[in-house]
């Protein structure tokens, strides 16, 4: 649970730093920056009402409309607090109706953590910021989904997988990110 608390701040800390006129610049998923945080608020709120038993149908009439309001950066405290308790409370073996189809909880999970620390890479890319994402949240995710990668490509949410430009054991913000579609 000590991961999806330093992905959440890892995202969190990246909301803050965008600069205010960057909102509407284009991201590399085709979407604007705010978009993009919308997204993963939504991504974070549906995860947390999931794990706690409600419907798909029930969970997407209760993120719709605006999710990030006047202060997006509450939104994404909020939402990844609500979502780091639901999993803390979730067993492992867990069963989430997922878009996608049902699956348990750790699996979830491993989805949910990719979604942050990529998506946060995307904003800074998208920003014009330093993009270096922090090397120990990198390591940690990586080590966690390193061994679940394939089925996760097999999910196939993930752009164009991994380029097969990085050794196996090469791991690392690039290693992640390539994993997952982007070319840092």
């Amino acid at each position: 649970m000590d991961l999806i608390d330093a992905a959440s701040a890892e995202f969190e800390r990246v909301v803050r730093e965008l600069p205010p006129g960057a909102w509407a610049r284009p991201t590399l998923v085709d979407a604007s920056i705010r978009e993009l945080v919308e997204h993963v608020v939504i991504g974070n709120r549906l995860a947390a009402l999931w794990l706690e038993g409600v419907s798909r149908d029930e969970a997407r009439v209760e993120v719709a409309g605006d999710q990030l309001g006047d202060d997006p950066v509450a939104a994404v405290a909020d939402s990844s607090a609500r979502q780091a308790a639901a999993f803390a409370a979730a067993e492992p073996d867990q069963v989430v109706p997922h878009p996608n189809g049902d699956i348990t909880a750790s699996a979830f999970l491993r989805y949910r953590l990719v979604d942050l620390m990529v998506h946060a890479w995307d904003l800074l890319r998208a920003a014009d910021l330093d993009d270096r994402l922090d090397a120990s949240v990198v390591r940690q995710l990586w080590s966690t989904i390193e061994p679940h990668l394939p089925e996760m490509l097999a999910f196939g949410a993930y752009g164009d997988g991994p380029s097969g430009a990085f050794a196996s054991d090469e791991a690392g913000q690039v290693q992640l990110l390539d994993a997952f579609g982007r070319r840092p």
